[in-house]
């Protein structure tokens, strides 16, 4: 990089969960002067099964400057393996192609290590956005700590997964503070009505009468039991959800997501006039959508993080958020039929929904974006990979 060249910054996405959280780091770096986005696309966007979803980031208007498609054959975890060996051969290749001065990673899957893991043998610093979190109920959280150890700079939702970080060995100065990204689109996009919504998915004004509570479920994939009978689990309690829509988001390419998708669908079949499900809603119809239901069901971390942030209550669903920061409107539940139906009841109380309104901001103010940036912009990337482990004083643990 010359003294007068931007630094490129590599963005990779693999989902579209993952690409709404990026959003606005996007439009804040493309604001800047000395930082260019380098977008490279991957995973399920390319998938026609998954929606396309390459086309929502075409519809905002960005260049990609990279594609590595995936075979996505399967859901068990020798094809999971082999959609990871296929990322990390793509995105080297692509790193090495575009020049970059370091990429971006957001979060814990597994196609985001395999692209963290091919910056390594090229001297890129990776800048890690939402670790620090804790997810025991799923894989995710072993691929968080392990994109952890790799990056050189990091940027947490909340001071906890700071200190986490920090307790890993990492040094304090690479850490940051800066708040959750899924909040500034929640700002940035403000509140909606339920009307609004129903025209943003393709109803009538009033097809989201007199209420509907939004659900995202993914494989528990540490869990005991079956995808199968997890899933049969959540619909059951889901089942007794009366007098309101429910509006479904199918979910990602984990290991056992056939089986879920299967089974949602199949709810959804059976219950025509009440259950609507979609690939992906996108990063604004998922904000409006949180801002103007009456409660968010399942096991997606958008469950714990944007949800608070919007005010709506919602309810946690077995073991896969376990161990993240959830402020009081999240009520977490096992993945029983008695157990779901009664988290169900209440968060559908009128007085625990407005007490969830009025609860303190959990994860930032929305300018989560403007921090990263900021601190990218005075960053000298030449020689940032190498880092240092820090070691505990002794006594201090």
């Amino acid at each position: 990089m010359s003294a007068t060249a931007p630094a490129r910054i590599g963005v990779f996405t693999g989902t579209r969960a993952e690409y709404g959280l990026l959003r606005p780091v996007l439009t804040r770096l493309e604001a800047s002067a000395r930082l260019e986005a380098v977008l490279i696309v991957s995973g399920t966007h390319l998938s026609e099964r998954h929606g396309a979803t390459v086309s929502e980031i075409e519809a905002d208007g960005r260049t990609i400057a990279a594609r590595i498609p995936v075979p996505l054959a399967g859901d068990d975890g020798v094809s999971v393996a082999n959609d990871m060996a296929a990322v990390l051969a793509g995105a080297a290749v692509a790193y090495a192609e575009l020049k970059l001065d370091a990429v971006m990673i957001l979060g814990d899957r597994t196609e985001a290590l395999a692209a963290a893991a091919a910056a390594v043998p090229l001297g890129l610093p990776i800048l890690h956005l939402e670790g620090g979190h804790r997810t025991a109920g799923a894989v995710d959280d072993a691929a968080r700590h392990a994109i952890t150890k790799l990056a050189a700079l990091h940027f947490t939702a909340a001071e906890p997964y700071s200190r986490r970080i920090v307790q890993m060995g990492e040094a304090a100065g690479r850490v940051f503070t800066v708040g959750a990204t899924g909040v500034d689109n929640l700002v940035a996009f403000g509140r909606a009505s339920r009307a609004e919504v129903a025209v943003m998915l393709g109803l009538a004004p009033d097809g989201l009468e007199p209420g509907f509570v939004v659900v995202t479920f993914h494989p528990e994939t540490l869990a005991a039991t079956s995808t199968e009978a997890q899933i049969a689990a959540f619909l059951k309690g889901l089942a007794t959800v009366e007098g309101r829509k429910i509006v479904i988001t199918l979910p990602n390419a984990d290991a056992g997501a056939r089986a879920v998708r299967a089974a949602l669908k199949a709810f959804a079949d059976e219950r025509p006039d009440q259950v609507l499900t979609f690939e992906s809603l996108g990063a604004r119809r998922y904000a409006a959508a949180l801002t103007a239901c009456d409660a968010v069901v399942g096991n997606s971390s958008s469950g714990v993080i944007e949800a608070p942030a919007a005010g709506t209550p919602s309810v946690n669903v077995g073991e896969r958020q376990s161990g993240r920061l959830k402020p009081p409107s999240v009520i977490d539940c096992a993945n029983r039929p008695d157990a779901v139906a009664a988290a169900l009841k209440q968060a559908l109380d009128p007085i625990f929904r407005t007490a969830a309104r009025h609860q303190p901001a959990p994860f930032g103010d929305g300018r989560a974006a403007e921090r990263i940036v900021e601190v990218l912009e005075r960053t000298d990337f030449s020689g940032l990979a190498r880092k240092p482990f820090v070691d505990m004083a002794p006594g201090s643990n």
